[in-house]
């Protein structure tokens, strides 16, 4: 099966409701799979974020860091308890709400009521607030552009 059929694109604007719930896009629902998800408190060009992830990409990151070489096991158990630390386990309604924690909205800066970006990063997606997803859009342009000069797709 090919991968890009299954994959979160593009970048959706959508509100955070009063209670801290969002529409999940329709076409990401089928990647939740059973509708348990994984919030991780992370940063997109060094701009605050929310990564969420399938189950699947939760353990990809773990298993990444079992197998960094020249890592002691002390250092993965420390990089392993931090990702631990710093995510949590949710799950998206029937309806694909996706309920944000309140007191995980601080990390984003993100406020109920307002409007947020959803962006799709093939596995995972962000959650960002307006002003930092365009600050990370510029960033993003101004890398890509460099990038692109080698494989011409923009």
């Amino acid at each position: 099966m090919n991968h890009s059929e299954h994959a979160l694109q593009g970048a959706f604007e959508h509100k955070l409701d009063p209670k801290c719930r969002v529409s999940v896009p329709a076409d990401w629902r089928n990647v939740a799979g059973s509708g348990q998800l994984r919030l991780l408190q992370s940063s997109s060009y060094e701009l605050p974020a929310l990564r969420v992830l399938t189950e699947e990409e939760y353990d990809d990151m773990l298993k990444t860091v079992d197998a960094m070489e020249g890592w002691s096991p002390a250092q993965k158990k420390k990089m392993k308890g931090k990702i631990h630390s710093r995510s949590q386990k949710v799950s998206m309604s029937d309806q694909g709400k996706l309920l944000v924690p309140k007191a995980w909205c601080s990390h984003p800066e993100i406020e109920p009521g307002e409007a947020i970006k959803l962006v799709g990063r093939g596995t995972y997606f962000e959650i960002l607030n307006l002003a930092n997803y365009a600050v990370m859009e510029a960033r993003e342009d101004e890398e890509t552009k460099i990038l692109n000069e080698e494989v011409d797709f923009f």
